[in-house]
C-alpha cells in the first residue's frame, strides 16, 4: 500500500487527522506569537517526529516556544507524543496504544500529502492553507 493509499484507509485517515490537527494548532499558536510557519517548517517537524526518541519527548522547553525553531521542535514533540493518546481497539475489546510502525506510516502519509501540495518557493504555505481548511471541514 502506497503512502497516498493510506489516506483512503479509515484507520490511517484517523491517525493522519490527529497529526494534521496538531499541525494546525501549532500554526495558530505560532501566528499568535508573531511567527509565520511555512510548509518547509512542517516538513522539518514531521521528519524530527519520525526520529524522536522517548527520552527526547520528555525534554520540555523551559519557556513556552516563541522562536520558529522552538515552535517546530514543539510540534515534532507533539506529533510524536500524540501516538500515546490514540487507542486502538483489538478484537478482544482491549484498547491499546497504536503501534509505532502504524504511527510512522501515518506521519509518512502526511509527509506525502505535504509533498504533493508544497511549492518549491521559499515561504510557501500551500500545504498549511490546505490542511487548515481540511481540518476545519472535518470538525464540522
Amino acid at each position: 500500500m502506497s503512502k497516498l493509499d493510506l489516506m483512503k484507509d479509515p484507520f490511517y485517515a484517523q491517525l493522519m487527522f490527529i497529526i494534521e490537527g496538531a499541525i494546525c494548532k501549532a500554526d495558530v499558536d505560532a501566528r499568535e506569537k508573531g511567527v509565520r510557519l511555512t510548509d518547509s517548517n512542517i516538513k522539518s517537524a514531521l521528519n524530527k517526529a519520525r526520529h524522536m526518541t522517548p527520552e527526547r519527548l520528555l525534554v520540555a522547553l523551559a519557556e513556552p516556544p516563541s522562536s520558529r525553531e522552538e515552535i517546530v521542535e514543539e510540534l515534532a514533540r507533539s506529533v510524536a507524543a500524540n501516538r500515546e493518546f490514540f487507542l486502538e481497539e483489538s478484537e478482544g475489546g482491549e484498547r491499546t496504544e497504536v503501534s509505532r510502525a502504524d504511527w510512522l506510516k501515518a506521519i509518512c502519509a502526511v509527509e506525502a500529502s505535504l509533498k504533493v501540495r508544497q511549492r518549491n518557493e521559499p515561504g510557501s504555505r500551500e500545504y498549511l492553507d490546505f490542511v487548515r481548511r481540511f481540518v476545519e471541514e472535518g470538525r464540522l
